[in-house]
């Protein structure tokens, strides 16, 4: 039996590619980092090698191809539709106190023995979440969440490169004045404001990192060293500034 000619083969069933639409934190780690800080743009995109394509692929792709830049066409020319606002902020509250922090040490103390932690994001007395060190090196880091009345265990990460620190080093104070600077650089409808501590790793790294969303998706964020001095600053313009 003859061989089958390319024309006359089937086309092969094309496989899409599904994508789910990341939650906030989900968001917040990809675009940035360990230490919060940005990550370097996106690598360039690897280019695959194709088959050749039959007369009949190539006729849909001309077809299809130039339905997409028709359709490209309209869309620049009619601009982006832009992104839902985030919630305002309707009463603003300390991003901790010092009564929050002690109750949340001692949960966690009660449930672990220990007050030590790898980070903790802090976003109100009743939104506190943390890492705690993993007690046997290859083990993975537990995450707990404060609510406020509850500590829970959340999830579990690996712990990375991460240096352990106590919880209650931290100075509730500190962490109030950096959220209060960072809110005076803004100029725009305040959203919320959430901090992450995390020890660094070398010297010269900052312990702080806060950031205050606007309302428009605008917003600043800043990095200190544990006693609140700024180290770098970053004011995000409104998506509505274009």
């Amino acid at each position: 039996m003859s061989q089958q000619s390319r024309e006359d083969r089937p086309a092969p069933k094309p496989r899409w590619r599904t994508y789910r639409r990341p939650v906030a934190d989900e968001v917040e780690r990809e675009s940035r980092g360990r230490d919060g800080r940005p990550l370097a743009g996106d690598p360039p995109a690897v280019v695959r090698a194709r088959s050749p394509l039959s007369r009949g692929q190539v006729a849909a792709c001309v077809v299809g191809g130039v339905a997409i830049a028709t359709g490209g066409f309209l869309y620049a020319t009619r601009g982006e539709d832009a992104p839902d606002p985030y919630p305002r902020e309707k009463v603003h509250v300390p991003i901790v106190t010092g009564r929050g922090l002690a109750e949340v040490a001692a949960a966690l103390e009660a449930r672990t023995g220990s007050t030590q932690v790898l980070d903790v994001w802090f976003e109100g007395d009743d939104a506190i979440r943390m890492s705690v060190p993993p007690e046997q090196a290859g083990d993975l880091a537990e995450l707990w969440r404060w609510d406020g009345e509850r500590l829970a265990k959340w999830s579990a990460e690996d712990p990375g490169d991460r240096v352990p620190f106590d919880l209650t080093s931290l100075d509730p104070a500190v962490l109030v004045a950096v959220d209060e600077e960072a809110r005076d650089r803004s100029d725009g409808d305040i959203s919320a404001s959430r901090a992450h501590v995390v020890r660094p790793v070398a010297d010269g790294g900052h312990w702080i990192y806060l950031k205050v969303d606007e309302v428009d998706h605008g917003g600043v964020v800043l990095w200190t060293d544990l006693r609140g001095n700024v180290e770098a600053d970053l004011v995000n313009e409104s998506w509505r500034d274009d």
